[in-house]
């Protein structure tokens, strides 16, 4: 046990001569005056103009200095100059610097550069042998046109890159950023930012970008936003858990709980997944998509797989398509389609795909159909090819309207006149004055207008060759009940706004 301690013993003290060995001391270059005080000891020389000291692979140079080679250590005075052997130059009115740790703590109007970039502040520390620089109050680094400020700060000289937190603003003339803590590479100019962060446009008055981490390169224009990203430009919000965004190409994507709003039409989108294309103004969102259109006192809900707004770039009008399982409510029409277009500049909408809507009581299909509202309400209705017209009188009996193609009119929302061009047909129900059912009428002609008043047939109006039947109300036969291609859907009719996403 004993040999083994002498061992121990031995090998710390070679490692400690070996440590020593590696120590290196300041040297003095030059100096126009070298003078001896007591007061200060034996081991501190006084250096007066001209002054320059050598260490590893770095120069100090100042007006006048302090030596002390017992502590290898110096202080420097006025002027304070140190140049790196990595390019790196920082100059300082005072300069207080160890050469065991080869730290360097620097006072006063401190400006440091590495060719690039120049950082000033009062109070700078620089570790030479790890090249890194820190500061804990106020400084200002300018790099090319961005120019930077916090309140704490690090600088890594071997990758030439910073760590800034504490009031940190990046100022562009494009932009300015302020962030609670951000990482800046002066190579690849590529600004990291971590905590609440928002970043403000010059150029378009108004826009803003918060989010709570992200990166934006300033020499591509290419950006990425996380965690609670909110965007606001002129008239319109988009909110996404995250964002990526290229201002060369005006191309972004956002992922997860997307919001688009768009507060000067009272739109707002949400979803899953968006694409926005910016040059061509073209927006895309999927994956749980539905749009909600605010009127005065009701509201629009449009809910498909995706949907794509377009907007001219002359009118500034914004078109909006929908597609694949599309359901639509609002609190007078509810319908569903494959697929459809809402051209805002007419109030149009436009339904393919196996349409059907219902209004009211009334259930109405066709091959195609365009829905043109006025002021928030439903103004009229063309239908294209099979138009079918439903509404249930009781649990067997069924109101019908059937031809070629109809032009339905409103008022108040409520269908009130229909006018049938080509193969029309009709099945509708009387009652008497106690509300019993007493007759069904059958008409078949070409073209035919029917008025509509509480649901029920108000009046009829037949042209060329038409042909009418009343029959008493268990005198029509059971065949005869339904016209040809009925169906009744009412199961695929969404009753509430929670229906549109199941």
């Amino acid at each position: 046990m004993f040999r083994y301690f002498i061992l121990l013993i031995t090998l710390l003290s070679v490692s400690a001569f070996v440590c020593a060995q590696e120590t290196v001391k300041v040297e003095l270059m030059h100096a126009d005056r070298l003078e001896g005080d007591e007061i200060l000891g034996p081991d501190i020389r006084k250096l007066i103009g001209n002054v320059g000291f050598k260490h590893v692979d770095t120069r100090m140079f100042c007006d006048s200095a302090y030596l002390n080679s017992a502590d290898n250590s110096l202080r420097a005075f006025g002027n304070v100059r140190i140049n790196s052997e990595d390019g790196v130059r920082v100059n300082a009115k005072r300069l207080d610097y160890d050469g065991n740790e080869r730290t360097a703590k620097l006072f006063e109007d401190i400006n440091m550069t590495d060719g690039k970039m120049t950082l000033t502040t009062d109070y700078l520390v620089y570790n030479l042998q790890d090249e890194v620089a820190y500061y804990t109050n106020d400084a200002k680094i300018v790099d090319g046109q961005n120019t930077l400020t916090s309140k704490k700060g690090t600088y890594y000289t071997p990758s030439q890159s910073f760590v800034f937190s504490n009031n940190v603003k990046l100022d562009n003339p494009r932009y300015e950023l302020l962030s609670d803590t951000l990482k800046y590479n002066t190579v690849t100019e590529t600004a990291t930012f971590f905590g609440p962060s928002e970043i403000i446009s010059k150029q378009k008055v108004g826009d803003v970008v918060y989010c709570n981490e992200g990166w934006y390169n300033t020499q591509t224009e290419e950006s990425y936003f996380g965690v609670n990203t909110r965007i606001i430009t002129s008239g319109q919000e988009l909110h996404a858990d995250s964002l990526y965004y290229n201002k060369k190409t005006g191309i972004g994507r956002a992922f997860k709980n997307v919001e688009l709003k768009d507060t000067t039409e009272g739109i707002s989108v949400t979803g899953n997944w968006a694409y926005y294309d910016e040059i061509n103004q073209k927006a895309k969102v999927s994956e749980n998509a539905l749009l909600v259109q605010s009127f005065d006192n009701d509201s629009l809900y449009l809910h498909a797989d995706t949907l794509l707004s377009v907007t001219d770039s002359a009118t500034g009008v914004r078109d909006y398509y929908a597609y694949y399982s599309v359901k639509l409510f609002k609190s007078d029409m509810q319908g569903v389609c494959d697929s459809l277009a809402y051209v805002s500049s007419d109030s149009v909408i436009i339904f393919h795909g196996d349409p059907i809507l219902w209004s009211t009581t009334n259930q109405l299909t066709a091959d195609s159909m365009k829905l043109h509202l006025r002021d928030s309400k439903l103004d009229a209705l063309d239908m294209y090819g099979s138009s079918f017209i439903i509404s249930q009188e009781d649990s067997i009996r069924f109101n019908q309207i059937k031809g070629r193609t109809m032009n339905g009119f409103f008022k108040d929302s409520k269908l009130y006149k229909v006018d049938v061009d080509g193969n029309g047909q009709t099945i509708y129900y009387a009652r008497n004055s106690k509300d019993e059912l007493i007759g069904v009428n059958r008409a078949d002609c070409s073209s035919l207008t029917i008025f509509v008043k509480d649901n029920e047939v108000e009046k009829l109006l037949m042209y060329t060759q038409p042909e009418s039947t009343f029959y008493p109300i268990l005198e029509l036969p059971p065949s005869q009940l339904k016209l040809k291609d009925f169906k009744w859907l009412y199961h695929l009719k969404p009753e509430t706004v929670e229906e549109l996403l199941e």
